[in-house]
């Protein structure tokens, strides 16, 4: 397994490069196979746990359906895997009836957290993110906010989701001049895949760009890519297998039908699976990244994690973004 460093209070946090996301816990995946799934994901090397306020909220289907911060709660209780794993939650979405009602304030920071903790069985984070961001909102509310909880000890790490790179740098100025603690990592949709503009149905996701690319290599920070193998357009493609309308919808064009091939000659000649070499293209890139994956199955957890010492080239690299 590849690792990658995160600057926390205290010291150095070591994620994994391949994360473990707990977004359709409680919704898609029942509990026990939750568990499943985290404890084999352990037992493959990896060691981060990423699960969110909002995550899991969905109506469930029957009993053995729950939200899913208390889900990976109970598993860490059951488990005793706190000391095993980066534990990442994360607070302030918006209103999810009305993306335009923002939460990104104190009051709602602390709520979530609050809540998050409670729900998690758990004293401290190591990671807290803010799952979005309200550009209105000047930073050094949004950064005094944040800093009180690093400075209890209920959070190790600040991350940012889903903001661009000029308002993270924004942050970061203002947390440096003032002692406070910046973000040190972001989570943003990153992966092989061109995104057709507006195909995302929240405006408010942030999506990796040239432009943002190049600000993180300036920022010098880690990205954890959400999204990572595209819903499984590249995957389904290979294998003939039917694509949703809305996947359809978001990747298939010219610039990913070029980006298939690419991956299509790389599969051939590694071995690998297209699963496997779009992870790694995440967690060889020359900007440190740890791709976060949801995968409902066993299998294909076992596919995914399958790219654990998976190393592309930089020509690898290169033909994947042709």
């Amino acid at each position: 397994m590849k690792f990658m460093d995160v600057q926390a209070a205290g010291g150095t946090l070591k994620l994994a490069k391949i994360a473990r996301g707990a977004d359709y816990f409680g919704v898609r995946i029942p509990e026990d196979r939750a568990f499943s799934l985290m404890d084999r994901y352990l037992e493959l090397g990896g060691n981060v746990i990423d699960t969110a306020r909002i995550y899991g909220r969905a109506e469930a289907r029957d009993a053995s359906y729950s939200n899913s911060e208390p889900i990976v709660g109970r598993w860490l209780k059951s488990r005793g895997t706190r000391d095993r794993v980066v534990l990442i939650t994360k607070g302030a979405h918006h209103v999810m009836e009305d993306q335009s009602q923002k939460r990104v304030n104190r009051a709602c920071i602390d709520s979530d957290l609050e809540t998050s903790l409670r729900e998690l069985g758990v004293d401290s984070v190591d990671i807290y993110f803010l799952h979005r961001d309200d550009p209105e909102k000047p930073v050094s509310e949004i950064m005094d906010a944040l800093d009180r909880h690093v400075k209890a000890g209920r959070i190790r790490a600040l991350g940012a989701s889903n903001w661009t790179c000029a308002r993270i740098a924004e942050a970061n100025a203002y947390a440096r001049a003032n002692g406070k603690t910046p973000f040190t990592v972001s989570q943003i949709q990153w992966g092989v895949a061109y995104v057709k503009p507006g195909a995302w149905p929240d405006p408010t996701l942030v999506s990796m760009t040239p432009e943002e690319y190049a600000g993180y290599l300036a920022l010098g920070i880690p990205v954890m890519a959400f999204s990572p193998q595209a819903g499984g357009y590249f995957s389904k493609m290979i294998s003939g297998e039917p694509l949703q309308p809305k996947f359809a919808e978001r990747y298939d064009g010219p610039e990913n039908r070029r980006r298939l091939a690419a991956l299509r000659e790389i599969c051939a000649r590694t071995g690998a699976s297209p699963a496997a070499v779009l992870l790694g293209y995440i967690t060889s890139n020359r900007l440190p990244g740890s791709a976060v994956i949801g995968c409902s199955t066993l299998e294909q957890l076992e596919d995914s994690m399958s790219a654990c010492d998976l190393t592309l080239s930089e020509a690898d690299i290169a033909a994947l973004e042709q």
